[in-house]
């Protein structure tokens, strides 16, 4: 099972194809059966009456000619699948035809008193009668092999006093099965599988674009619309596709442009109540009205950030990913940042270099902010790439390590009043990774520490 579990095509094309020449096959061995079959009968049939015509003949023959010709006449007239025999009694067959007794009495317009007895029967289907065996002593008469394919035998009365007994035997064919036969089978699927294999690659190449920019619209690459074309069905799920397209790119461009709009329409009143706010007098109160003021336009500004870097559309290229990391990590240790990296090779991988890196550069800076020195690891596999962000801190809650993700959510509050720091910062690499087509998720390491996974499709 596993061995033909192997073997089967993975494709539509090759299992539609397989499964066609096998029923064509099928077919085809039925056919030739069925035909061998038909062509046994008719020729059963056709040998019959031939043997019943030339027996007629010969009993004419021999009713009309005087006894010293009876044997020339029984002599000319046997051949390899009729027998004669004159003899003084009948073969007295078992199973009688009377269909076949009453054609040959009507043809010879014999009277009643004269007795036809005929027998018809397939050898293979028939017992070993008393007629059968006395057609094998015929045949040993005439020192030849016993019959295997008798259709007639029987004794028809002559006006003399002697029986005219006979029998017949069907004519021996060539096998159906030859080379021509071998070669025709061949020339037929050879046919039909070219023209199903260009049929069916004609039919599945728009589906094969279609899985395609499926893949580049899921890693947020910029695509074209597809051309609707191929068979209803094929064509329907392109035009769903191309509506799909159109619409998200619509709601991101409009998301994108309203958050740019309300942005810009709060700025003006913030910049107001920040003017207003310097005519107060010094304290407590226009401090800590400063500090809410400067954190709302942080905000704005992340909240703006992550909408257009959610629209961002950097183009797809190949790269050493390896010296990408390699270049990153040694960034950081010119600076005196205790960032460690090691990996061997080369990895070429396409993607977007600035993206990428930029994801890095936040799941690193949170580690060094917290964690104080980080390991990075790049571990390739057949489907998929690891990237490991590795601390020794001191790791977060299991209930929260999903939760950081979400927009705005800080699970320090004493970063609350850092610059720039409002928990965009981990959505917007997510976001990010999700546009590759990967994968960000955290987790606590048995030894301690936490560790950011970039998973990336290969």
């Amino acid at each position: 099972m596993a061995f033909i579990k192997r073997l089967w095509p993975k494709g539509l094309t090759g299992q539609i194809v397989l499964v066609a020449l096998a029923g064509l096959i099928l077919i085809q061995l039925l056919s030739i059966q069925i035909y061998r079959t038909d062509r046994e009968e008719a020729l059963g049939f056709i040998n019959s009456r031939n043997a019943m015509q030339r027996i007629v003949s010969v009993v004419r023959l021999l009713t009309l000619s005087p006894p010293e010709l009876h044997r020339e006449i029984l002599k000319a007239s046997r051949s390899e699948t009729l027998f004669l025999r004159l003899a003084p009694e009948p073969l007295q067959p078992d199973n009688r035809s009377p269909r076949f007794e009453a054609l040959v009495r009507s043809k010879l317009g014999y009277p009643p008193d004269l007795m036809v007895e005929i027998s018809a029967e397939l050898s293979k289907d028939a017992p070993r009668s008393r007629a059968w065996r006395h057609h094998v002593r015929m045949m040993d008469d005439r020192k030849g092999p016993p019959p295997q394919d008798m259709r007639l035998y029987g004794s028809i009365e002559l006006p003399g006093g002697q029986w005219l007994q006979f029998s017949s035997l069907v004519d021996k064919e060539a096998g159906t099965w030859s080379r021509q036969t071998t070669f025709n089978l061949l020339l037929v699927a050879s046919l039909v599988i070219g023209m199903m294999i260009w049929l069916f690659r004609r039919a599945t190449l728009p589906l094969k674009q279609l899985a395609h920019n499926a893949d580049k619209l899921g890693r947020g690459e910029e695509t074209a619309l597809l051309k609707e074309e191929g068979p209803t069905e094929i064509r329907d799920s392109i035009q769903a596709f191309n509506r799909m397209h159109t619409r998200l790119d619509r709601f991101v461009q409009d998301r994108t442009q309203m958050l740019a709009a309300i942005s810009h329409d709060l700025r003006t009143p913030i910049t107001s109540l920040r003017l207003r706010s310097e005519f107060l007098a010094d304290g407590e109160d226009k401090e800590r009205i400063q500090q809410t003021l400067q954190q709302i336009e942080q905000m704005l500004a992340a909240t703006l950030s992550f909408a257009r870097d959610e629209g961002t559309q950097e183009q797809t290229r190949e790269l050493d990913l390896v010296s990408l990391l390699e270049s990153l990590c040694d960034d950081y240790a010119d600076m005196g940042q205790p960032v460690h990296f090691e990996a061997e090779g080369k990895l070429v991988y396409a993607c977007r270099a600035n993206t990428l890196r930029r994801v890095l550069q936040n799941l690193i800076g949170n580690a060094l902010k917290y964690a104080g020195e980080v390991e990075v690891r790049l571990e390739p596999g057949p489907q998929e790439l690891i990237i490991r962000v590795l601390d020794q801190g001191p790791g977060i809650a299991h209930d929260q390590l999903d939760e950081v993700f979400k927009p705005f959510v800080r699970l320090d509050e004493a970063r609350n009043t850092e610059s720039g720091s409002v928990g965009l910062g981990l959505s917007i690499a997510r976001t990010l990774v999700h546009q590759h087509g990967g994968e960000l998720t955290l987790h606590n390491r048995a030894e301690g520490g936490l560790e950011a996974r970039i998973s990336l499709p290969r």
